[in-house]
């Protein structure tokens, strides 16, 4: 971070937790298909068919999986989060199985794309990805989530989702779904929500309960951002914690974008403590 002088962010959430109840949402996609990286069908279109991260370096042929889920029935209290959020796929093996326990990662996808338009080309109908394949970011450099599993036929396979859902039910990402792939020799595929055995239908289940809003900074440019998400908190701060020395509101403008909250420091120097409150 390049600043001037010695700036010390020190993040503390100070909210009383009212009492909200836990609640469990169990979700099927809105949409799901698959792409296929193999000469002669980066163009097809595969709705309704299978899902797979099948992978063979030696046949050319890499496939991924898109998904999406409406989470518009979650609706987050400013002192609840997502506790957890499990994605659960049920293995088809008619083309193989996961045999070398290769890794099959989750990542979010970062721009708009329809069932029925999705290719290895195409995110739509007329809109190419940018990228081959799919247009995807991982989280801190790594997967949101990882699963090594090697199931037989009909057997479940699970992935810890909670930091992905999480920014989509706090509004920090955008929700264009979750992209899952893998690596060379993974021939494991999945039932898709077309199937016509509902339990074997891919499932999202999002528990959510009282918790800390997200309270974060991140240097950006040589500058400094706070952001959180609550809409019930006031920023306070104060330049040392010696007990003498008071927390006041921030006079800071606060800039307020898809259900975040952010204060930008420029140029900042010395030592500044933030912590939230509870508003008004």
């Amino acid at each position: 971070m390049k600043t001037r002088g010695i700036f010390i962010v020190v993040l503390i959430a100070l909210v009383t937790l009212t009492k909200v109840s836990a609640a469990t949402y169990s979700l099927e996609p809105s949409a799901d298909a698959r792409v296929i990286d193999l000469p002669g069908f980066q163009n097809n279109n595969y709705l309704g068919n299978i899902l797979s991260c099948y992978t063979e370096s030696s046949s050319l042929n890499t496939q991924r999986t898109f998904i999406q889920f409406d989470l518009s029935s979650i609706t987050l209290a400013p002192t609840q989060i997502v506790q957890s959020a499990t994605l659960t796929l049920f293995a088809y093996t008619g083309f193989g199985t996961n045999t070398g326990f290769q890794p099959m990662e989750i990542y979010r996808v970062v721009a708009p794309w329809t069932e029925s338009g999705l290719t290895w080309q195409n995110r739509d109908a007329t809109h190419l990805w940018t990228t081959p394949g799919g247009d995807f970011v991982s989280s801190g450099g790594k997967p949101y989530s990882i699963s090594t599993s090697s199931a037989t036929d009909g057997q479940p396979v699970a992935w810890d989702v909670t930091a992905l859902v999480q920014e989509w039910a706090s509004h920090v990402s955008t929700n264009y779904g979750l992209m899952l792939k893998s690596e060379s020799g993974n021939h494991l595929c999945f039932y898709q929500r077309e199937t016509g055995t509902a339990a074997l239908h891919p499932n999202l289940t999002v528990v959510t309960g009282p918790g800390l809003p997200p309270f974060h900074a991140y240097s950006s440019g040589g500058q400094v951002v706070l952001w959180w998400t609550s809409t019930n908190a006031v920023l306070q701060e104060r330049t040392n914690l010696s007990s003498s020395v008071n927390w006041s509101d921030s006079g800071r403008p606060v800039a307020q974008a898809n259900g975040t909250n952010s204060v930008t420091i420029s140029s900042p120097t010395g030592k500044n403590f933030f912590r939230l409150r509870l508003g008004p």
